[in-house]
């Protein structure tokens, strides 16, 4: 993910489940955070992400995740 409007594209995917996720834009890269999560919900997140022809990689706890 390189800019705003598309993180503003995927929060607004994201309503459709009610789900709040938080963009972090730091030196080190970007990465979000889930304020919860489900199965089905990462399952759309890798989906939407897979459409564009990017990947997503979940931390151990399920609700941080990088896209590549």
């Amino acid at each position: 993910m390189t800019n705003y409007d598309e993180v503003i594209a995927f929060k607004k995917y994201l309503e459709q489940f009610n789900a709040v996720v938080h963009f972090h834009d730091a030196c080190g890269g970007q990465s979000f955070t889930l304020e919860q999560t489900s199965e089905k919900l990462r399952n759309s997140i890798c989906e939407y992400f897979k459409k564009q022809g990017k990947t997503v990689s979940f931390a151990e706890d399920n609700i941080n995740f990088i896209v590549k």
